[in-house]
C-alpha cells in the first residue's frame, strides 16, 4: 500500500467530508494526496496567502470533474492552486524532475557558463576542459548531441547540462557540441568533465576618465573567506580619492555565498540597513558596518574585512546586469536599490531574488514555495526579474572589452553623474 493511504484516517474525515460532494467523482486516493498537497502549501507559505478553503474547494472541484483516480491525476489542479496563490516561483515537480533536483551537482564539470535560451559562452574557467577544447567567450553552441530543444530546458536543466554534463536521466558525460564562433562554419568540439578550481577572482581596472571597474564573480567553498578582502585591496589601488565613479559588473555572477559579496561591496552600498529578505511574517535585515568592515545579517557578524577600504557612498555607481545575475549576485543588485547616484545598466537578470523551502509528496514530487523576498533599504521589495534603470543589449562578444556597449553606457551617465554632483 502506497505511504500516502497510511494517512487517510488522519485527513479523510476533515478532507473527504468537506469535499464529497465536490469530489465524488475522484477516487479516495486522489482526494488524500491533493489535501496533503494544498495542506503543506498552506503550511510552508510564508509570502503569499489566500482564501484557503476556497483553494481547497475549487482543487477538489477540478479533480472531481477530471475523474482523478491517481496522485498523477490531481497535478493539474495543484498547479492551478500556486498560480491562485500568487507564487511567481512555487511549483510542483513530478517525481522524474524532483529525482533531477535532489541530486548534488557532480563535482566533475565543464568550466562552462551558458546564458539560458541565447546558448552563448558567457565564460570559459581557466585550467578547464571547456578552455582545452578551444571554447572561448562569445561562442554560440548550435546542438548538443542527444538532446534536443536544449535551449528550451528549464533553467536548473539548462544550468547543470552544461556546467556538469548532466542529462535529463541524471547521467553524466562529457559533452558533444556543434559550436560557431562568429560567421565561422559550425564545428564539432568534445568537451570532457574534470574537477579543476573553479574560483574566479573579483578583478578590477581603471578606465579612461578616472573609473573603476569591478567584475565581481559570484564565490563560494573555502576560498569565499578571502574574497571580500580582496575586492577592498582592489578598490583601495583603484582609488587614489580622484574616481569620478565606479562600475560594479554582475553580468556573470550567478550567485554563491551572500556574505562575502556584501562586505565585499560595503564601501560603495554604503553604511547601514542594505536590505532584507522579508516574509508576512518576518524581515531579517542585512547591513555593512563601514568602521568594522563587517556585513552583519540579523545583528550577527557574518563577514569582516580587517582592513577596510574608507566609506565612499557619495560616489556614483553603475550596476551592470544580465540573465545570469541570480541569487546572491541579484542580493548585490538589491544592495544598491534606493542607493543615491547607483544606477543599473544592461539587461534583466535572471528573476529569483528569493528564499525557497521544498515540500515532499508521498509520490516523490516535489512542491517548492517561496519563503522570503528580497527588499532594499527603502522597502522596496523584488519578486522576479530586476530590471536595469537603462536597457542595454550585452555583446558577449564585446564583454569587457573597451568597446562593449553596456559598459560604455555606464561611462557615459558617471561622466554625466559626476558632473552634476
Amino acid at each position: 500500500m502506497p505511504t500516502y493511504l497510511a494517512t487517510a484516517s488522519l485527513i479523510l474525515f476533515t478532507g473527504l467530508a468537506r469535499a464529497q460532494t465536490q469530489a465524488s467523482e475522484a477516487s479516495s486516493e486522489a482526494v488524500v494526496y491533493l489535501e496533503s498537497a494544498l495542506d503543506q502549501i498552506e503550511e510552508g507559505s510564508r509570502v503569499y496567502s489566500t482564501d484557503w478553503e476556497a483553494l481547497h474547494t475549487k482543487a477538489l472541484t477540478a479533480i472531481a470533474a477530471s475523474g482523478a483516480k491517481t496522485p498523477a491525476d490531481t497535478y493539474p489542479a495543484i498547479r492551478d492552486a500556486l498560480a491562485t496563490l500568487g507564487d511567481k516561483h512555487g511549483r510542483l515537480l513530478d517525481p522524474e524532475a524532483a529525482k533531477l533536483m535532489s541530486t548534488k551537482r557532480p563535482a566533475k564539470s565543464t568550466g562552462l557558463l551558458v546564458v539560458p535560451r541565447a546558448a552563448i559562452v558567457a565564460q570559459v574557467f581557466p585550467g578547464s576542459p571547456a578552455e582545452a577544447a578551444g571554447l572561448a567567450l562569445g561562442d554560440c553552441i548550435v546542438a548538443v548531441k542527444g538532446v534536443t530543444g536544449f535551449a528550451d530546458l528549464p533553467r536548473f536543466e539548462f544550468d547543470r547540462l552544461f556546467r556538469s554534463g548532466q542529462l535529463q536521466d541524471r547521467s553524466t558525460g562529457p559533452l558533444s557540441l556543434t559550436v560557431r564562433t562568429g560567421s565561422a562554419e559550425p564545428r564539432e568540439v568534445q568537451v570532457p568533465l574534470a574537477i579543476f578550481d573553479e574560483y574566479l577572482a573579483p578583478t578590477g581596472r581603471l578606465l579612461d576618465g578616472s573609473i573603476a571597474y569591478l567584475e565581481l564573480p559570484g564565490v563560494s567553498g573555502p576560498k569565499a573567506a578571502n574574497y571580500d578582502d580582496a575586492v577592498h585591496e582592489l578598490l583601495g589601488q583603484l582609488d587614489d580619492g580622484t574616481l569620478r565613479g565606479c562600475i560594479v559588473d554582475l553580468r556573470r555572477n550567478s550567485g554563491g555565498s551572500v556574505e562575502p559579496l556584501l562586505a565585499s561591496i560595503g564601501p560603495l552600498a554604503g553604511t547601514g540597513k542594505l536590505g532584507a529578505y522579508v516574509s508576512s511574517h518576518a524581515s531579517s535585515d542585512w547591513s555593512y558596518d563601514a568602521e568594522r568592515g563587517s556585513a552583519i545579517f540579523e545583528g550577527y557578524e557574518l563577514a569582516n574585512v580587517p582592513s577596510p577600504h574608507p566609506l565612499r557612498d557619495d560616489l556614483p555607481v553603475a550596476v551592470l546586469t544580465g540573465p545570469m545575475t541570480a541569487q546572491a549576485g541579484e542580493a548585490l543588485v538589491v544592495a544598491f536599490g534606493g542607493r543615491a547616484r547607483a544606477r543599473r545598466f544592461g539587461e534583466g537578470t535572471r528573476g529569483v531574488p528569493i528564499g525557497s523551502t521544498t515540500k515532499a509528496l508521498a509520490d516523490g514530487a516535489l512542491i517548492v514555495l517561496t519563503v522570503t523576498v528580497q527588499a532594499d533599504r527603502t522597502g522596496a521589495r523584488y519578486e522576479g526579474v530586476i530590471p536595469p534603470d537603462e536597457a542595454v543589449a550585452i555583446d558577449w562578444n564585446r564583454f569587457g572589452a573597451a568597446d562593449d556597449p553596456v559598459v560604455a553606457a555606464a561611462c557615459r551617465w558617471l561622466g554625466s553623474a559626476d558632473r552634476a554632483k
